[in-house]
């Protein structure tokens, strides 16, 4: 009808009377409507209409895809509809693993980093007023709801405005301030600007906390968090870290704590890590300062954070065949602890690096260019994800298919060993 209508008043009038009957139409329908600013920016508004109710959407959509202007179509829905425990408990039912469908109760578990990160914050901050937590529209994916409940005048919700988010750490950081910036690894890149021009060029102490940092499977490509190291490492004077386990997190949160000499970085992988279990009284790190937790002489592994279990698995699977292996954590993307890396790529043979990362520009990318720098040869293997978007899935099935296995890691090792023995 409305379509005929238009129709008829261009034939009659024009296509200035035609026009103008819209514009009469936009300035009804905003009366009615005063906050729907669509109309404004030539974008037909439909709506609100009732997300549950099937047989309405299918046939506005019908409807709207005989449109030959652009529309905005205003859908109303009730997050977990149908299901009483995560009407509930909606937070918790955002992003969820298993549980019992009778009542939405999940099994108890070791701490996940978030939780490890929301409880050891609202700690220290319960000892430093300096500090606050930050965060946009993520108090429940980030545990910061911890802190929010606790410390309330100190905990600050922008909504998913990440940009607005960096800016303000740094405005609060400018008045000697401890912010700790609590945003998806994912999101973060959308504050890419505000990093680099607010918060490194003017060396301020920001702490940026990236929530899945890596693989986040379950969520899928538009969470995977696989790119921070790329966008981070080239930013001067920004420190970034990752750690093996949940004590030494907690050790690397106190110290960004403690830092007020520049902007700090740390990524955290979605779910629990080994299990380790914080010490009652963390401690400073050295920063720049890796982990030599054995010497090799054959084979070099360095494995970032949540990889290092897998380098580990590498270096027990070598060692069976007679290989002297070196295992390093390096705690620091950057700085990194050139003095250990060098003085373990030396005695090598062959390296392979791991990190839960692309390896476009990634960890393993700035171990080749320091081994370049510094003359030093030594093949490097390299185990992370491809240059591609990665899908959703269970994370142990992507890997597999990606190659971030033992199997993968060995195999690329193993195909170095016997020529460079050959060439020896």
């Amino acid at each position: 009808m409305r379509d005929k209508a238009s129709e008829f008043v261009q034939k009659v009038g024009g296509e200035s009377v035609r026009k103008f009957a819209h514009k009469i139409e936009r300035s009804a329908k905003n009366l009615l409507f005063p906050n729907v600013l669509f109309e404004k920016f030539g974008l037909r508004y439909f709506g609100p209409i009732d997300g549950h109710n099937l047989e309405l959407l299918v046939q506005t959509f019908e409807y709207l895809k005989k449109q030959d202007e652009p529309v905005v179509l205003h859908i109303i829905t009730e997050k977990g509809r149908g299901y009483q425990p995560a009407l509930e408990k909606p937070g918790k039912f955002h992003g969820l693993g298993p549980y019992n469908v009778e009542d939405g109760a999940t099994e108890p578990g070791a701490p996940t980093y978030s939780e490890i990160f929301g409880r050891s914050v609202t700690d220290f901050a319960k000892k430093d007023e300096k500090i606050l937590a930050v965060t946009a529209a993520m108090p429940g994916g980030t545990k910061l709801d911890i802190f929010k409940n606790e410390i309330p005048e100190r905990y600050y919700d922008v909504g998913i405005a990440e940009e607005h988010a960096a800016l303000f750490a740094s405005g609060l950081a400018t008045q000697g301030m401890r912010p700790f910036l609590a945003i998806y690894s994912t999101f973060m890149q959308r504050a890419f600007d505000m990093i680099v021009h607010d918060i490194a060029l003017q060396n301020l102490p920001v702490r940026l906390c990236m929530d899945r940092g890596g693989l986040s499977g379950d969520d899928g490509p538009t969470h995977h968090g696989l790119f921070d190291i790329g966008y981070l490492r080239h930013i001067p004077g920004l420190i970034h870290m990752q750690a093996k386990d949940e004590e030494e997190f907690v050790d690397m949160l106190w110290t960004m704590a403690n830092y007020d000499d520049g902007p700090t970085a740390i990524r955290y992988p979605r779910g629990a890590g080994t299990g380790a279990k914080p010490k009652a009284e963390p401690q400073l790190l050295e920063i720049g300062k890796g982990e030599l937790v054995q010497s090799g002489s054959d084979v070099c592994l360095i494995g970032l954070g949540s990889m290092f279990e897998m380098a580990e698995a590498t270096a027990a699977e070598l060692k069976k065949d007679g290989w002297s292996v070196g295992l390093i954590n390096p705690r620091f993307i950057k700085p990194l602890d050139a003095e250990l890396i060098l003085s373990e790529a030396r005695k090598a043979k062959v390296i392979c690096t791991y990190e839960d990362h692309v390896l476009a520009n990634g960890f393993g990318a700035s171990i080749i260019e320091l081994l370049h720098e510094n003359g030093i040869t030594t093949p490097v293997e390299r185990i992370g994800w491809p240059d591609e978007f990665v899908e959703h899935g269970k994370p142990d099935i992507l890997r597999a298919n990606h190659g971030l296995t033992v199997e993968n890691a060995l195999a690329k090792i193993r195909a170095e060993l016997p020529s460079v023995a050959a060439s020896a």
